[in-house]
C-alpha cells in the first residue's frame, strides 16, 4: 500500500508577496532519499464562468508572462486574508478583473492546482446574471480586455489561441452543475 513520504527536513528558499518556495528533504518508503523537492506554496485562488441572460459569458484578454502570449479565459485569482470565504473571494475578483458582478454565483468544484509540487486550492463558480458595473480594479501587474464571448464557443472549448488546465476544470464542473441543474441551462 502506497504511504505518505517522511518529511526529513523542510526550508524556504525564496518566499515573496505571490508564493513561498519551500525546499523539503523526503524519504521514500522504499527507503530513496530526496535532496531537494521543491514545492510553491501560494494562495488558494478562484475562477469564474460568468453568465448573461443571453447566453454569453465574460472573458478576460491579458498577457501571460509564463507562455508570453495573449490568452482568452475566465476572471479569478487570488483569495485575500480579507475575503471571509471563497464565494466572497470570487465576487470581489470578478468585479476587479472584468467590471461585472452576478446575480447567482455557485461553487461547482475545487481542485489542487497542481498536486505534484504545490500546496494550494483552485475553487470554480458558475454565475449567472452577470452584469456590468463599469467598475474594474486592476492590480498593478494586470492589463485586462474584458469581451463577451458566446457560452457555446468556450463549451466546446473551441477558440483560438493558448488555453489553460484551470479553466477546462472550471468548464468541467460548470457542466456538471448544469446537468444537476438543467433549468438554468441555456441550450
Amino acid at each position: 500500500m502506497v504511504k505518505p513520504w517522511k518529511k526529513l527536513a523542510s526550508r524556504i528558499t525564496f518566499a515573496d508577496t505571490w508564493l513561498t518556495l519551500r525546499t523539503d528533504t523526503l524519504e521514500l518508503n522504499n527507503g530513496n532519499i530526496i535532496d531537494d523537492y521543491h514545492v510553491i506554496d501560494a494562495k488558494d485562488w478562484v475562477n469564474i464562468i460568468a453568465l448573461t441572460d443571453g447566453g454569453e459569458m465574460v472573458t478576460i484578454h491579458e498577457y501571460r508572462h509564463g507562455i508570453e502570449a495573449v490568452t482568452m479565459g475566465v476572471p479569478g485569482g487570488c483569495i485575500d486574508p480579507e475575503d471571509e470565504n471563497p464565494l466572497a473571494a470570487a465576487h470581489r475578483e470578478l468585479e476587479e478583473e472584468s467590471g461585472f458582478i452576478c446575480r447567482e454565483l455557485f461553487q461547482t468544484g475545487q481542485s489542487s492546482a497542481n498536486w505534484a509540487d504545490h500546496s494550494n486550492q483552485i475553487y470554480f463558480f458558475l454565475g449567472f446574471g452577470a452584469e456590468p458595473t463599469g467598475h474594474m480594479n486592476l492590480d498593478l501587474n494586470e492589463e485586462i480586455a474584458v469581451s463577451l464571448t458566446p457560452f457555446e464557443t468556450f463549451r466546446n472549448y473551441d477558440f483560438d489561441g493558448p488555453k489553460h488546465t484551470h479553466h477546462a476544470a472550471a468548464l468541467f464542473f460548470a457542466e456538471r452543475y448544469l446537468r444537476a441543474n438543467p433549468e438554468k441551462d441555456f441550450r
